[in-house]
């Protein structure tokens, strides 16, 4: 059964010699008492002797421990950095570097009693570990479970398949105004695993006048959305890899067509118009694997909505923008189409904050890899 997990870490140290690895023990120890899920890369990933003695050359068992590590630091919530020794071993830098740039909490370990001499670590080193390094064991049971240390494992447990490998998934991210899905997209898109389809709102030849006068243009721009809608899902079929497409065509016709008509922007002929041409080319189109439905308080959307400044977007006023968003929740209740995922964006700034970034692209897909792999 699938439920809530244990926080994960990954420990990034040297591990190879008898000393070594007796320390290993008694950090073990700790994180064990702490309620921890914890990742040794030299003993949870195996063996290279063992591997070959399986079948494996040198470069295939050498490339397994490699990607082995590399999900678990992805998958990891805090990273513990070893420090002790003449120099931090060289594979743990790479490791906490990695952690580092996908958003982890990084804790450093430096045990050596030379730690009382000047001079310190590298400044990199300390920038990524937020010069919070352990002295002790003791010092870092203190640091992980201090109010500094946040563990969120609301999370299902990951199943741990590189998205680059589900060649047909799907994805619709939907959601209403100033939730944050062009941002997402704009992130996603930079992690090379996604074919991104975007929103053709610079072809929109009513942008920049439908919401200043709604009851001349809104029946043409929902058109116009519509037919461009069907064009980009049609597109789908031709994209290699996994596809991530903004906004999808049920948005136009289940949430802002009929949102429209109760604002007043046209009367019930046309929203049945609409409608119709909705249905004829909603069952003509792919449909996707799974929508990425991002959600947030209104206040937060329209908070971000002003700070974006968008053409148009200056006219819009509250209770429009309130009419969408109710009917955006309702849909997102209700249909049953898509497996649909819900992702909180409130307390995530991606766009300002680049930890914020790194983790958001670490939920989304971990969420998503885990969905489209049950789906």
């Amino acid at each position: 059964m699938r439920g809530e997990r244990r926080p994960r870490v990954y420990y990034a140290a040297g591990l190879f010699n008898q000393g070594e690895r007796a320390f290993n023990l008694e950090v073990k120890a700790v994180l064990d008492e702490l309620g921890f899920e914890t990742w040794f890369p030299q003993e949870s990933a195996g063996l290279l002797e063992d591997y070959i003695r399986e079948g494996m050359s040198v470069d295939e068992a050498r490339h397994k421990i490699f990607k082995m590590n590399l999900r678990a630091v992805e998958e990891c919530d805090i990273l513990v950095f070893v420090l002790d020794g003449r120099v931090p071993d060289e594979g743990a830098c790479i490791e906490a570097g990695l952690a580092y740039g996908r958003g982890k909490q990084c804790i450093g370990l430096k045990t050596d009693f030379r730690n009382v001499e000047g001079g310190g670590n590298n400044l990199m080193i300390d920038g990524i570990l937020d010069y919070r390094i352990a002295g002790s064991l003791a010092e870092l049971r203190e640091m992980l479970t201090e109010d500094r240390v946040v563990v969120d494992i609301r999370d299902p447990d990951n199943i741990t398949i590189d998205l680059r490998a589900l060649e047909h998934s799907y994805v619709a991210v939907s959601g209403p105004l100033g939730v944050g899905k062009s941002s997402l997209i704009e992130l996603l898109a930079t992690t090379g695993s996604w074919t991104v389809l975007r929103e053709p709102v610079m072809d929109n030849p009513y942008l920049s006048e439908v919401y200043a006068n709604l009851s001349d243009f809104a029946f043409r721009n929902q058109a116009f959305y519509l037919g461009q809608r069907a064009k980009l899902h049609h597109s789908a079929r031709r994209a290699n890899g996994p596809l991530i497409q903004e906004r999808c065509i049920a948005e136009d016709g289940e949430v802002f067509t009929p949102a429209l008509r109760d604002h007043g922007a046209y009367d019930d002929n046309d929203l049945a118009t609409l409608t119709t041409l909705y249905h004829g080319l909603r069952d003509q189109v792919p449909r996707p694997d799974l929508l990425l439905y991002l959600t947030a308080p209104f206040e937060i959307t329209l908070e971000r909505i002003r700070k974006r400044d968008r053409v148009g977007e200056d006219d819009l006023d509250v209770d429009f923008l309130k009419r969408i968003y109710n009917r955006y929740e309702e849909w997102a209740g209700a249909q049953n189409r898509v497996p649909l995922l819900k992702v909180d964006t409130s307390d995530l700034d991606y766009v300002n904050r680049p930890k914020d970034a790194a983790e958001i692209v670490r939920r989304v897909e971990t969420l998503l890899t885990d969905a489209l792999v049950l789906a």
